[in-house]
């Protein structure tokens, strides 16, 4: 044999053992596979990160999301049965969720790792509408399950998704301010609200004082809170938290306060008295409601005549309503009033004939007539001593 067979042999026997080699290569990688596919689902571990006191979504959302998916249940389920591309793209969706990745690892354990979005701020816009704030500018919708504290801006200018550049703007300006005074615990406490104003600048309502803060837009924020910081230290720390009623942090290396003036206490002033005349008005009218009683009357008492009302009479002739503490006089209902006449005698020219009570004869000498009035008080009684007592007159119909 000579030396090209022996080695064109030789070539065909390592030919053939490398094609031995790659297919049963082939062969355990498919039996691998297969086996591995045939392989269930034993447990799954979830693991949420990117937040630190916020938890909006929990293991349950995330367990409903992947169950809903694979319309069922993931444990004791074949590997093959699961779409992990398709749970991940669905968890993604999630308003809350920021990022997820899902694997299985070397003991068939589904290990689902979630980022969750972090807000920042909440932000009210001028219509009502609130919504949250992360660093990443997205929007996100508020909660059932957690309410954040959070920085809170008012009088965002609009509602609508797409932006325009200079709202764009703006909300990058409180992306800012928002992550600062959240990190900051003493501003977190200090700060009450940020409203927006209409040219897009930034004022503080603080908690302690009673004044308004023009923080400007938020170039050098930190160096315009390092200001207002020395100025409550130095300033209001001494003279009193309610000395100013604006203060502006706007200038560089400044801070300018407007002192309360007397205008704003005589406008107080005069505010407060006509809060005072409106209660005393209103007083006044709910009195005179309460004094003013009619008394009902019956068809009887409409077809008599009504005594005179006298003033100061005594108590016998009053009587209290029950209803109401004032004493209010009693209508009587009795003939038409008559003169008392002292010494009744026949009257000249004088059609009726009025007939004397008592049993003696009338004086042939007529006299004058002289009319007694009724007693006023009770102290002209006293000094008058006991009145004669004077029969009602009867008179013949």
């Amino acid at each position: 044999m000579t030396i090209n067979n022996k080695y064109t042999i030789k070539k065909i026997l390592v030919s053939m053992v490398w094609i031995l080699l790659g297919a049963g290569t082939v062969v355990l990688l498919v039996a691998a596979i297969e086996k591995r596919n045939n392989e269930k689902c034993l447990r799954i571990e979830i693991a949420i990160t990117g937040v630190q006191n916020n938890f909006f979504i929990d293991k349950k959302d995330v367990m409903a999301i992947l169950e809903k998916t694979n319309k069922g249940r993931l444990v004791n389920k074949p590997l093959h049965g699961i779409d992990m591309a398709l749970m991940e793209m669905q968890l993604q969706k999630n308003n809350w969720i920021k990022k997820a990745e899902l694997f299985f690892d070397n003991n068939n354990v589904l290990v689902v790792k979630v980022t969750e979005r972090e807000p920042i701020a909440r932000i009210f816009t001028t219509s009502g509408l609130s919504f949250y704030l992360d660093s990443s500018l997205a929007r996100l919708p508020l909660s059932d399950k957690f309410s954040a504290r959070l920085p809170v801006f008012t009088n965002f200018p609009t509602d609508v998704i797409v932006l325009s550049k200079p709202d764009s703007v703006l909300l990058k300006n409180i992306r800012t301010l928002g992550q600062y005074i959240g990190s900051n615990p003493f501003w977190m406490a200090q700060i009450d609200q940020v409203d927006v104003s209409p040219d897009r600048n930034f004022d503080i309502i603080p908690k302690l004082g009673n004044q308004v803060i023009h923080f400007g837009d938020a170039e050098n924020y930190n160096d315009k809170f390092n200001n207002l910081l020395c100025f409550y230290r130095q300033v209001l720390s001494k003279i009193g938290w309610s000395r100013y009623s604006s203060i502006d942090v706007q200038f560089k290396g400044q801070v300018v306060g407007v002192r309360r003036g007397a205008d704003e206490i005589k406008m107080d002033s005069i505010r407060s008295i006509q809060i005072m005349k409106t209660m005393i008005a209103e007083a006044q009218r709910q009195t005179n409601d309460s004094t003013h009683i009619q008394l009902e009357q019956t068809d009887d008492d409409k077809n008599t005549n009504v005594s005179r009302e006298i003033d100061n009479a005594p108590d016998g002739d009053m009587k209290t309503d029950k209803s109401n503490s004032n004493r209010v006089p009693v209508i009587p209902i009795h003939t038409p009033e008559k003169p008392v006449i002292e010494n009744l005698a026949p009257l000249k020219n004088i059609d009726q004939q009025i007939h004397p009570t008592s049993s003696e004869k009338p004086n042939p000498v007529p006299s004058k007539i002289k009319v007694i009035k009724p007693p006023v008080v009770k102290e002209d009684i006293k000094a008058r001593g006991k009145p004669k007592a004077l029969m009602p007159q009867k008179i013949d119909y």
